[in-house]
């Protein structure tokens, strides 16, 4: 049954917990319930992507980190951070990882769409107006961050993850919000309309991950679709929660401004700098800011192979079991050479040292 303005409970009753009710213990319990179900299916998921796609379910992982303590000594260009956008620590986690989000996102921003579209309601109270059928939403969303945060805190060995867990952060923190108070619900679902663009982002990251050409009419298609999305799902409705934040919500208590400046001001900033990063790697302010991998980016991941290898040497090569279709080849006539530990670049040898 949906709530809103007029028969909701007070906040002081939501968390007063020794005053809960039988009715609200078991609907606190379905709620973990299903946060989980959603977790441990998204756990799953993963591995059988893993091991579809790699015929393994773990990988090693690369840490940039320890790499670059252990290289601190033989400090060249091609071990700076700026080599990470263009040379993933692990790949094949990435792909795997790339696949996952975008599933989750394709169900949660259609989910979110129709939610907007069939309980209109919510748009005109956006704090005290709820749904079972958008309850629901935020359970399965959130059982998907916390498998996606479990997931970068052991695999991911990059500068990125800082981007990554803020983020995580800043949604998990609307998602307990709402939970906790019983408001903000459609604060949150305007939230979730952002993965609509995450569909088309996910999906130019696994192109770059599988090699595709820039050039390519697939990737300009989805280069193109991303932007759109970006620009009114992502920034579109960034602004309109802005202009919701300043037109309404100031004018309320000090307790629902605080949570919904936090979480509607973070989101409008991380997606602005996403918006400048991705419109720059596609060349929209000139190709001098367009993403281009240095000559140096074929030594730096070469490096990496060695590192691993030295690792542990049992096991496979790093990139032997890429699925069909992965491209080993860089641009500007660059190879890779893991075996001789050597770059061939424009016909010139050099030799990377672990």
């Amino acid at each position: 049954m949906a709530t809103n303005s007029t028969n909701r409970p007070s906040i002081s009753t939501r968390l007063d917990f020794t005053e809960w009710t039988n009715e609200q213990w078991k609907d606190f319990g379905e709620g973990c319930l299903y946060v989980l179900l959603s977790f441990a299916f998204f756990r799953i998921l993963q591995y059988i992507v893993r091991w579809y796609l790699f015929g393994k379910c773990y990988f090693r992982t690369f840490s940039y980190f320890a790499f670059r303590r252990r290289a601190g000594s033989e400090r060249n260009p091609a071990a700076d951070s700026t080599t990470l956008s263009a040379i993933p620590p692990n790949k094949k986690w990435r792909i795997c990882n790339e696949i996952v989000s975008l599933l989750h996102a394709a169900v949660s921003g259609l989910w979110a769409g129709y939610s907007i579209l069939v309980y209109k309601d919510i748009i005109s109270d956006m704090i005290y107006y709820r749904h079972p059928v958008i309850v629901n939403l935020i359970f399965v969303s959130t059982g998907y961050l916390l498998h996606d945060l479990l997931d970068l805190l052991i695999n991911e060995r990059s500068v990125r993850i800082i981007e990554l867990l803020f983020h995580h952060v800043v949604v998990l923190t609307a998602f307990a919000t709402s939970q906790v108070t019983g408001m903000f619900l459609g604060i949150v679902i305007f939230g979730l309309l952002m993965e609509l663009n995450s569909v088309f982002l996910h999906s130019r990251s696994l192109l770059n991950l599988y090699g595709y050409d820039k050039k390519s009419t697939a990737f300009k298609m989805i280069a193109l679709l991303n932007m759109v999305t970006l620009l009114v799902f992502r920034l579109g409705v960034s602004l309109y929660l802005m202009y919701w934040l300043l037109t309404d919500c100031f004018s309320r208590a000090w307790y629902f401004i605080l949570p919904c400046f936090f979480v509607i001001v973070s989101l409008f900033c991380t997606n602005t700098v996403l918006a400048y990063r991705v419109m720059a790697a596609d060349g929209w302010f000139g190709k001098k800011r367009a993403r281009q991998p240095s000559r140096s980016n074929a030594a730096t991941e070469n490096t990496a192979v060695v590192e691993e290898d030295e690792e542990d040497e049992s096991s496979d090569e790093c990139d032997d079991d890429l699925p069909n279709g992965v491209s080993v080849t860089r641009p500007d006539d660059q190879q890779l050479v893991a075996n001789g530990h050597s770059t061939i670049s424009n016909g010139h040898a050099t030799t990377a040292h672990a």
